[in-house]
């Protein structure tokens, strides 16, 4: 497969485009991860303002100033590891919507050097000590209890009903060693209403059922108003995990929900 192939894809019965980004092979510029990175901060104000949606704002202690800083350091950890799709305009060619997807045994590095080197600590090092302390022990825990909605095992009651033929043999597999996973997904508020976080899904979705034997896809949303607009595009919820906000009486909730499986 070219690298014009493997890195855009036409969606099916669509104009939109929707491309794979890289470091590796040019697809990307600097100014194309600063345009992301402005405009995440710019969709997730209009959130805040017009949803309610506090998450962001929990993340970075009430201080968005520091946004940037942590967008940016998403989105190069997705780029390292080839997980960040996008759409451009066809007239301006600026992206203008975007999408880290990670699939199945796709992870991010680890290490102290990797952490670095994409800025976590950048951003981390602006936070108040009591939010740092949060950061990074109750967004770990949140990830752990959100993992308890995706099955790792299947019972042998499961298993003599899949061998039977009594209900799909692709429900066998481990949920996540075939689970597509966002970290981040947004769009332009200028090109609000044009389908274009719903074309990155439907392709992610496509991709994971071609690539995935029972791919699907999954994600996390912290108001009501995105629940509902995931549940029109084919999700269920699985459940809600939580944890309260540092000086506040307030709590982030987190709604994890699934499509395809």
């Amino acid at each position: 497969m070219d690298d014009t192939s493997r890195n855009q894809s036409k969606l099916v019965g669509s104009t939109r485009t929707v491309e794979l980004f890289s470091l590796t092979d040019g697809s990307i510029t600097e100014k194309d991860v600063e345009r992301m990175v402005d405009m995440s901060v710019k969709a997730f104000e209009g959130a805040r303002d017009k949803d309610g949606d506090i998450s962001h704002s929990a993340l970075f202690g009430n201080n968005w100033s520091i946004a940037p800083s942590y967008f940016r350091h998403i989105i190069v950890v997705g780029l390292y590891a080839d997980a960040v799709y996008g759409i451009r305009s066809k007239e301006s060619k600026e992206i203008v919507a975007v999408g880290i997807w990670f699939g199945p045994n796709q992870r991010p590095d680890l290490t102290e050097e990797f952490k670095r080197k994409v800025g976590l600590y950048d951003f981390l090092d602006q936070l108040e000590a009591k939010f740092r302390e949060w950061y990074t022990s109750s967004i770990s825990k949140l990830i752990q209890e959100r993992e308890t909605f995706f099955t790792d095992d299947v019972c042998v009651l499961f298993s003599v009903a899949c061998a039977a033929n009594l209900v799909p043999d692709s429900l066998f597999f481990k949920e996540r060693s075939r689970r597509w996973w966002c970290i981040h997904l947004c769009t332009d508020p200028e090109y609000h209403g044009q389908g274009l976080a719903r074309s990155i899904i439907d392709y992610i979705h496509e991709k994971a059922q071609r690539t995935t034997h029972g791919g699907f896809v999954a994600l996390a949303a912290a108001v009501e108003v995105n629940v509902h607009k995931y549940r029109t595009l084919g999700f269920r919820e699985r459940g809600a995990v939580e944890s309260p906000i540092p000086d506040s009486d307030k709590t982030i909730e987190m709604h994890i929900l699934s499509r395809g499986a």
